[in-house]
Order: structure tokens, then sequence, then C-alpha cells
């Protein structure tokens, strides 16, 4: 249930930034769709980086936390899919 709660609050958060920098001025997005599809490759990054790096033996043994690498990575790609599904709907 964690990794549903991370990811939808990951994507709300991302939401939220995007929309606060429209409103203050500091980027002014040519296209929504566009904008969202970047952030889910950064997602994409995420996800490839975390289940990489953590894959270290020495990384992986210091992570006491209760969310796995795996379901770290799963968070990011749900975020990437989501936002690729959010972005098919500007044109």
């Amino acid at each position: 249930m964690h990794v549903i709660r991370w990811s939808v609050a990951l994507i709300l958060v991302t939401g939220a930034l995007m929309v606060l920098a429209a409103v203050m001025g500091f980027y002014v997005p040519d296209s929504w769709q566009y904008s969202l599809r970047i952030a889910g490759g950064v997602f994409f990054l995420l996800a490839l980086i975390t289940s990489g790096v953590m894959s270290i033996p020495s990384v992986h043994r210091q992570s006491k936390s209760e969310i796995t690498r795996e379901d770290w990575a799963f968070i990011f790609i749900i975020c990437t899919i989501a936002l690729f599904g959010i972005s098919l709907c500007f044109n």
C-alpha cells in the first residue's frame, strides 16, 4: 500500500510544482503534454538509477528503511506511466 501512496504523492507534488512554477512565471510551458512527458522521463531515469545503484551490496546493507530498492524503482515506474497517461489528455 505504501507504494501506491508514494506514487500518488510524487505525481501530485510534480503537478503542483509545475503549476506553481507556471503561475509564478518561472516557467511558461508551450505544451503541458511535453512538460509532463519530460517529467515522466525524469522519473524513468530515477527508476534506472535506483535499481542500478541500490543493487550494490554495500549500499543495500546500509539501507534499513522499510521501502526496498525494488519498491522505489516500482514507484518511479508507476509515476512514469501515470505522467505519460495524464499527458495524453493535453493536445
